[in-house]
């Protein structure tokens, strides 16, 4: 039973863990006339790199937090920093999973900067 319990184990330790991506999501200007329109960029933080016309898939955050979003225009102004996976085979490849906290006015700044 031992042994069991040890292989269990470390087959648990070597499974790879997903981690959480903290980014702002935000408008890039671009305007379309038909859907669907890349008219998002995801900001990921730290390193400020840019996701150009990726949107944020938000169906994983509860009722509250959609709401929330969408009271202060979450997405388009880059005001909320969300906590989400990357998956580059899934469509589309950002989804948040929870809202973490305010923008600074520094993250909230990366939107209106183009690169």
């Amino acid at each position: 039973m031992r042994i069991v319990a040890a292989s269990a184990l470390c087959f648990l330790l070597w499974q790879p863990v997903q981690a959480e991506t903290l980014f702002v999501a935000c408008d890039n200007g671009l305007r379309c006339f038909r859907a669907p329109c890349p008219a998002r960029d995801v900001l990921l933080l730290p390193s400020n790199r840019r996701l150009s016309r990726t949107d944020a898939s938000l169906t994983q955050l509860t009722e509250a937090e959609r709401k929330r979003v969408a009271e202060v225009s979450g997405t388009y102004y880059g005001t909320i920093v969300f906590a989400g996976e990357i998956d580059e085979g899934r469509k589309p490849p950002v989804a948040a999973t929870r809202i973490v906290r305010e923008a600074t006015k520094a993250e909230a700044a990366l939107c209106r900067k183009r690169s």
